[in-house]
């Protein structure tokens, strides 16, 4: 059994680490269509979550021709047209999927657990997110796990997503954290595992489905499953 005993604080990404997040973009879809009065079909989200995750990954990569900022409408117009419903009012059912994800609340099974586990055990919990903080932050604090965190920090906040190290420096500086005293843990080895050893923090890559890892960002530790943070913490 490892133990990681100089570590105090404990980073956790948020979505599709902590937070379910296919869960709760099948709740704002929900919540969208309803408000405009269509019937919802489970399929859709099948073919809204693909186009959404594409559009947003190539304005990252620089290969798209459709600028961050109009993601958020265009992304609707193309969904609609696929699905072929006559709707065009696309700033509105942005803001209704947006209201309705901010209202979403669904945690990831053994979240509370490890949370709570960790918390007992006197570690400072923090949540690191890539995000808007509209969206983000009310899904964590609507919780069950939010009486046992010490603070969220959003992307937005600090004006760099992950894997930039700003946002870890400025939690770190708001908390007076060394980075030797820090771990984090996400799902993401672009953007949680990459951030944190751009920080020189110690990092886990919580890969439940057990993909193999063809980049070559190498994490310190790997898991399946949260409960087994209780190897190293």
């Amino acid at each position: 059994m490892i133990k990681l005993n100089s570590i105090n604080s404990v980073f956790f990404d948020a979505d599709n680490t902590i937070v379910d997040h296919k869960e709760c973009e099948k709740l704002a879809l929900v919540h969208l269509f309803k408000n405009i009065k269509i019937d919802y079909k489970e399929e859709y989200q099948n073919i809204f979550r693909p186009l959404d995750r594409q559009l947003w990954d190539n304005a990252t990569k620089g290969i798209s021709n459709i600028k961050s900022e109009e993601i958020p409408t265009y992304r609707f117009k193309k969904f609609f047209e696929i699905i072929h419903i006559n709707y065009d009012n696309y700033s509105k059912a942005n803001f209704l999927f947006s209201e309705g994800l901010a209202n979403s609340v669904a945690l990831l099974e053994n979240s509370e657990e490890i949370m709570k586990y960790l918390y007992d055990k006197g570690y400072h919990l923090y949540i690191v997110t890539n995000g808007l903080v509209k969206l983000q932050k009310p899904r964590i604090l609507n919780s069950s796990i939010s009486k046992f965190l010490s603070d969220i920090i959003v992307s937005e906040e600090v004006g760099k997503p992950k894997p930039n190290p700003k946002i870890f420096q400025v939690l770190m500086d708001r908390h007076h954290i060394k980075a030797s005293e820090a771990i984090m843990i996400g799902d993401s080895l672009s953007q949680d595992i990459l951030g944190a050893k751009n920080c020189n923090i110690k990092n886990i890559w919580y890969n439940p489905e057990g993909i193999a890892n063809t980049t070559g960002i190498i994490p310190d530790y790997e898991i399946n499953n949260l409960l087994e943070l209780k190897t190293y913490l």
